[in-house]
C-alpha cells in the first residue's frame, strides 16, 4: 500500500514523545534522513573525525518515499533534511522540535534577506534553510529569440506552439501562473486558482507536454522551451553552451531546503551539533557548489567566487528576486482545490 498524506499523519501521531533531558547526549549513533544529492558521505566523515560522533544516513528520491522513510526509521531519525512541502506539514502537525539557537552558533551566517522573505516567520524556530533555488525558463538559445523576460512566452502565448514542456508539478504549475496574473504565489484563493485555471487551459494547446523531467525534453530537442527547477538546469544543462535560463521579470517562487530535528529524535542535543556543523561555511560551500544549489550561508557564498555566485540560475537579479516569494503550502481544503483545477487541465 502507498503512504498517502492521511496514512503519515495518523501513523506519526500515534508515536510516543521522548523527551529532550533523558535522552540528549546519549552517545550512540545519529540517524540522519537526507533527500539526495544534498549531504555527502565526505561531510559525515569530517563530522565523525571531529565530533567522535558517527551519523548514519538514509536517502529517499522523492516525497512519498520521505513518508515512508519517516514512518520506519528504527531507531527514529536525528535530524531531517526536507523539501519546503514536508517541512510545512511536519511543522502544522506539530512533530517538529524547536531549534535552540544557543546550540547553533553558525546560524548568524544566515542570510536574513532570505528569512525576510519567508512567510511564515516562525519556520525559523523549527527549520533552517539550508539550500535553495528558483523556478524558471530554460531555453534553447539557437531556437529561442530573443532570451524570454517573462512568464508570458510559457503561459500566454502562441509564440512557440508545440515546443513547450510545463512542469507538471501542480502546485508549482499553478504558483507561477499566479505570480503572471499578478498575484502572490501564495494566494490560495478559490478565485485565484480558478482564473489560473482558466489561463492554464487556454494556453494548453500550445502546450507540447506536462512533465517532471522538462530540463531531458529540453537536453533531447523535444522542446524548445521549459519551465524548469534552477538545479535541473544547473545539472543537465548548464555545461552545454546552447541552452540559458531566465528568471522571468514577475518573478517566481524560491524553493528551500531546510534541516530540522524531529519531535521524536533521540538525541536532539547532537543533532544541534551536525546542523552547525553543516552551517559551517567550508562545508557549506562545499556542498552547495558540488550538488548545484544556492546557499542561504552568507559566509560560505563569499568563497564560492564571482564565477558562481554570478550564476542567474542560483541567484536572480536583485529586482526579480525582491519580486520572488518563498512558497507557502496550501491547507488540505484549499490543496482539494488546486486538484480539482488540475484534473480540468489536464483531461480537458
Amino acid at each position: 500500500m502507498a503512504f498517502t498524506r492521511r496514512h503519515f499523519l495518523a501513523s506519526i501521531a500515534a508515536l510516543p514523545l521522548l523527551s529532550l533531558p533523558a535522552y540528549a547526549n546519549h552517545g550512540k549513533d545519529l540517524h540522519f534522513l537526507n533527500c539526495r544529492n544534498s549531504v555527502d558521505k565526505e561531510a559525515l566523515e569530517a563530522f565523525h573525525k571531529e565530533t567522535e560522533l558517527k551519523v548514519l544516513m538514509d536517502i529517499y528520491l522523492d516525497e512519498t518515499q520521505f513518508t515512508a522513510e519517516f514512518l520506519s526509521g528504527n531507531p527514529r531519525y536525528d535530524i531531517v533534511l526536507a523539501s519546503d512541502d514536508n517541512i510545512s506539514h511536519l511543522r502544522r502537525t506539530n512533530l517538529l522540535s524547536p531549534l535552540s539557537r544557543t546550540l547553533l552558533p553558525n546560524i548568524r551566517q544566515l542570510e536574513p534577506h532570505l528569512t525576510a522573505l519567508d512567510p511564515e516567520p516562525k519556520q525559523l524556530f523549527f527549520s533552517l534553510p539550508y539550500l535553495w533555488g528558483t523556478v524558471g525558463i530554460a531555453y534553447r538559445k539557437s531556437a529561442i529569440s530573443p532570451s524570454p523576460e517573462s512568464w508570458k512566452v510559457l503561459l500566454d502565448s502562441d509564440k512557440y506552439a508545440g515546443r513547450i514542456a510545463l512542469l507538471a508539478d501542480k502546485l508549482t504549475l499553478f504558483q507561477i501562473t499566479q505570480k503572471y496574473l499578478g498575484y502572490s504565489v501564495n494566494s490560495h484563493d478559490a478565485e485565484v486558482i480558478e482564473e489560473a485555471q482558466k489561463a492554464l487551459i487556454k494556453q494548453k494547446p500550445n502546450i507540447k507536454i506536462f512533465s517532471n523531467r522538462t530540463a531531458n525534453l529540453l537536453r533531447s530537442g523535444k522542446v524548445d522551451l521549459a519551465m524548469v527547477w534552477s538545479q535541473d538546469f544547473l545539472k543537465i544543462l548548464q555545461q552545454t553552451g546552447d541552452f540559458g535560463y531566465s528568471v522571468p521579470k514577475e518573478g517566481s517562487l524560491i524553493w528551500q531546503k531546510s534541516l530540522c530535528i524531529p519531535k521524536h529524535a533521540g538525541d536532539p542535543v547532537a543533532a544541534h551539533r551536525f546542523i552547525d556543523f553543516l552551517l559551517e561555511k567550508k562545508t557549506a560551500a562545499r556542498l552547495a557548489k558540488k550538488f548545484h544549489y544556492a546557499t542561504p550561508n552568507k559566509e560560505a557564498w563569499k568563497l564560492l567566487g564571482q564565477s558562481y555566485t554570478a550564476n542567474i540560475a542560483l541567484v536572480p537579479p536583485e529586482d526579480v528576486f525582491k519580486s520572488s516569494e518563498i512558497r507557502h503550502f496550501p491547507q488540505p481544503e484549499q490543496n482539494r482545490l488546486y486538484k480539482v483545477a488540475w484534473n480540468r487541465i489536464i483531461g480537458g
